[in-house]
């Protein structure tokens, strides 16, 4: 659904934009989960494309319990560098 509407929108929503309006489903239904921020060199393909001049690619994921909801294509590719966690209320 969010890749869909990602695909029309009149301005580029990669990872971390699909994956912070997963985020909000996921707290409008009290659905606890974490963002996992990743990078790594370029050489390969990866899920969210885009270099910064220094050679290395970003990528944005979301998980709930042990399933990732959002951008899990090519996460293990990535060294996590931060992490951000909600609780169900």
């Amino acid at each position: 659904m969010v890749a869909g509407a990602a695909r029309v929108t009149p301005w580029q929503s990669l990872c971390l934009t699909q994956v912070l309006v997963v985020q909000r489903l996921l707290l409008k239904k009290n659905i606890p989960g974490q963002i996992y921020l990743g990078v790594r060199k370029g050489d390969q393909q990866v899920a969210c494309p885009g270099t910064a001049a220094t050679g290395l690619y970003a990528h944005a994921w979301l998980q709930s319990g042990d399933q990732i909801v959002n951008g899990g294509g090519g996460a293990e590719q990535f060294a996590v560098v931060s992490v951000y966690s909600w609780e169900a209320l």
